[in-house]
């Protein structure tokens, strides 16, 4: 039986009489000419073809812009100058028909062909969606990372993985966009925001190959001062703020030997 909601749904799934795809996939580069081939790849292979894939450049001077040409109308694409990775994420969000959206990284490329079509159906529009993701290291490594959902976690470390969460659309409006004025932290910031709100709802699916080499990872004095900065603005208490980030700090050096 088709819901009323079911049936809106449908009946916005239209404009001017063409229909829009259900997922937008947002991608933003910069100079990764070495990289966005294999993310290009792995969104054209998928068997789930409702879709559009997104392009948010920032200006790019390698050879970026001509890959983008090679795939023609199966990507919409701009090239411009912009503030940073968030500022084009938030560029590619406003461009999007789709009733979901998942930012995918220009250095990161989905898991396997199918599993978008795996995904898809589990999409909860009451919930934080989230998968899975595999993180890929410099010397050829992987290590699976799955998180069970609790939120008290989430003011120490950002566990949840950006890169396989899906936000619907009408998230994004209730909940604004990216916070452009952080350079790191700025999905952990909307990590925090979602769960003000939602509930979870985990898909224990691998969906996102995250390679180790990101901005957070290769900027862990930016990331630690940012990290502290969101939970600021998400107002919790200076004095344990900073104890939180003690823990962290003691917590990366352990990490590091």
């Amino acid at each position: 039986m088709i819901s009323d909601a079911d049936r809106a749904d449908e009946a916005t799934a239209w404009t001017k009489g063409r229909r829009v795809p259900l997922l937008s996939i947002v991608t933003a580069t910069y100079n990764s000419a070495a990289t966005v081939r294999d993310t290009l790849e792995s969104v054209r292979r998928q068997t789930f073809r409702d879709f559009e894939h997104i392009i948010v450049d920032g200006g790019s001077t390698d050879a970026t812009i001509n890959i983008l040409k090679e795939y023609g109308s199966s990507i919409r694409w701009i090239s411009e100058p912009d503030r940073g990775i968030y500022d084009a994420m938030n560029k590619g969000i406003t461009m999007s028909r789709g009733r979901w959206i998942h930012l995918l990284n220009s250095d990161d490329h989905y898991s396997s062909d199918d599993v978008l079509a795996r995904i898809v159906p589990h999409l909860r529009s009451d919930a934080i969606n989230y998968c899975d993701i595999i993180r890929s290291s410099p010397d050829g490594s992987r290590t699976s990372q799955r998180y069970s959902f609790r939120k008290w976690p989430l003011y120490f470390s950002a566990f949840l993985p950006h890169p396989a969460l899906i936000v619907s659309a009408a998230q994004y409006k209730e909940l604004g966009l990216y916070d452009a004025n952080f350079r790191v932290a700025a999905d952990h910031d909307m990590i925090l925001r979602l769960v003000g709100k939602y509930n979870a709802n985990h898909i224990p699916l691998e969906m996102t190959v995250m390679h180790q080499a990101g901005v957070s990872a290769t900027n862990l004095g930016v990331s630690m001062r940012e990290f502290g900065e969101v939970l600021q603005k998400h107002n919790v208490p200076g004095a344990l703020i900073g104890m939180i980030m003690a823990i962290r700090r003691i917590w990366w050096k352990v990490r590091s030997l």
